[in-house]
């Protein structure tokens, strides 16, 4: 520190208190990331040095999220090794074999979708979005939501000092969030474009430091923009007239412009052989309309109007699409754009969560470690840092989405440590307690959970953690969502198959029973039900394709 004042130990007591007196029970020593945020925070009663470091203040808030990660990662690599998964079966069946070795059975939990930023954890958010796609239909609007550090509130913060916005991340990191924050209230209480179904967003750091968001809309039914007509209304992608609205125009000129690139400007980033990857120049047209792949092409009028950025004249062919109202209101890059087809769902979807930059090539043997993964070719700016430092939320959804457990008779997931004997682990009263067998006694307790499916429950239920058990819900409903699974595990994936489509099950033989005839396997029923395909190959075929692009956007192992 500076002035050599105490740095981090693991001794320092946590301190929070009552208006009455009384201590709040939490945990007793303050966490290494609660530190920083302390240290970190702007305060009137003092000057601080470090945060008037300028690039010495980057470099340290990059260094101490680093050892607040490093921290995390060290639990999961030798801490929670001792941690062991399987199936309840699994440990009943070494109890039968003579074997009470905890270390002996199961596996070790390496690096969890609780994790934030894990593979797992991304490929968990893409499934949720998925599962909003499912429930309200694709998609209606995608938009870019850039931070401007030509903000009025940053500048006026700044006026006094000779420090440029990036060399305060933490203004930034604030600055962006109330201005997301108000941006997704906006969209959805105020209904800017309408009444608004589902949010989803997700936000991510530039090379340069600043941190933008991409946010998908779902809008009601009523609402949505079917036609050209309508899409023209929102989206604009068009120079305005500067005597009529000069505010508009400075602002399109400022932050809507893409280039100049091309062969204008070769050094241009988007320059790839001379020709800009973003496909800018556009062609002129002369209304919005739809092409055959259900791609939208804005208006893009031949009128003569332009302006200059670097030296060089631009016209409507360069405009990026936005909307007046949003772009007046909040004086920043905001790009929108109408994406109501099934061709750019798996682009949406995959970009929203696709996570950090990173290109490796590598030849291995063996199993991949998670965590070195994780590491290598991590990119970490000084705004990425403080929001991490400050918890701010990273992807948000709502309505929420609630992930479904599921699992064959006796199968349920156990967790131990593996000191623990496993005769000790199999008579746990917890063992016999899960989300899946709370939902057969939410059947036989509730008349309407009888006429949900598991996937609908969680709209009209919620899951106390604490009792064990499905209680009416009573605030926001939540969309359920079962987890993933291939066909490879065999009942478990008919087992899945049939929880989308029985209601009020109060026992794995009703989930069985199909018109009042019982069949002893998941896939039996299945073909019961009808909603299996004969043809074994095809099926097998859409399994494969589905798996080989989660492997493919999120490079799983």
């Amino acid at each position: 520190m500076p002035y050599a004042e105490d740095g981090y130990r693991t001794d320092i007591p946590h301190r929070e208190v009552e208006d009455d007196g009384s201590h709040i029970k939490t945990r007793s020593r303050v966490s290494m990331r609660e530190y920083y945020a302390y240290k970190i925070q702007e305060r009137d009663n003092g000057f601080s040095l470090l945060l008037n470091a300028r690039k010495l203040n980057q470099q340290y808030m990059v260094d101490v999220y680093t050892m607040i990660e490093a921290e995390r990662l060290s639990y999961f690599r030798k801490q929670q090794k001792k941690f062991r998964g399987s199936k309840l079966s699994t440990i009943q069946e070494a109890l039968k074999n003579g074997n009470t070795d905890g270390s002996s059975v199961g596996k070790r939990i390496v690096l969890p979708s609780s994790f934030t930023g894990s593979q797992r954890y991304m490929v968990q958010n893409y499934l949720d979005a998925m599962a909003l796609v499912k429930a309200f239909g694709y998609p209606d609007l995608f938009l870019t939501f850039t931070c401007s550090p030509k903000w009025p509130e940053i500048q006026r913060y700044l006026k006094n000092t000779k420090l440029k916005p990036e060399d305060k991340a933490t203004c930034i990191a604030r600055m962006f969030k109330i201005k997301l924050e108000q941006f997704i209230k906006d969209i959805h209480k105020e209904h800017i474009f309408g009444q608004t179904q589902a949010i989803v967003y997700t936000v991510e750091f530039q090379k340069r430091g600043l941190p933008h968001s991409h946010i998908c809309i779902f809008l009601e039914q009523q609402c949505k923009l079917p036609t050209a007509e309508d899409i023209h209304k929102v989206i604009c992608a068009e120079l305005p007239d500067e005597k009529e609205d000069p505010k508009l125009f400075r602002l399109v000129t400022q932050f809507m412009m893409h280039g100049p690139c091309g062969k204008s400007n070769k050094k241009a980033p988007c320059t790839v052989k001379g020709n800009c990857t973003k496909h800018f120049p556009k062609d002129y047209n002369d209304k919005t309309k739809i092409d055959d792949d259900g791609f939208p092409i804005y208006r893009r009028r031949k009128d003569g109007r332009e302006c200059i950025k670097g030296k060089i004249p631009l016209d409507n062919r360069y405009v990026v699409p936005y909307n007046p109202f949003l772009l007046k209101r909040y004086e920043a890059h905001i790009n929108i754009e109408w994406c109501n087809q099934i061709g750019s769902i798996k682009y949406l979807f995959k970009y929203i969560t696709k996570g950090n930059d990173r290109a490796t090539l590598a030849v291995t043997t063996g199993d991949v470690d998670e965590i070195d993964y994780y590491y290598d070719c991590r990119y970490i700016s000084a705004c990425d840092s403080v929001c991490r430092i400050f918890a701010f939320d990273i992807h948000y959804r709502k309505p929420a989405v609630m992930r479904l457990p599921y699992h064959c008779e006796g199968e349920q997931s156990v967790t131990w440590d593996e000191e623990v004997a496993l005769d000790e682990v199999a008579t746990k009263p917890s063992v016999n307690v899960s989300i899946f067998l709370g939902w057969f006694e939410c059947n036989k307790r509730y008349d309407l959970a009888r006429t949900l499916s598991y996937v609908q429950l969680p709209e009209h239920f919620v899951w106390d953690a604490q009792k064990y058990k499905w209680k009416p819900r009573s605030g926001p409903k939540s969309i359920g969502r079962l987890h993933h699974c291939s066909l490879s595990a065999g009942p478990l994936y008919y087992l899945k198959i049939l929880l989308n489509k029985v209601k009020g099950p109060e026992s794995y033989k009703d989930i069985k029973t199909v018109n009042g005839k019982y069949h002893e396997e998941y896939k039996d029923a299945c073909y019961a039900l009808g909603l299996l395909d004969d043809d074994r190959v095809l099926l097998k075929k859409q399994v494969s394709m589905h798996r080989e692009h989660i492997s493919e956007l999120y490079s799983l192992p």
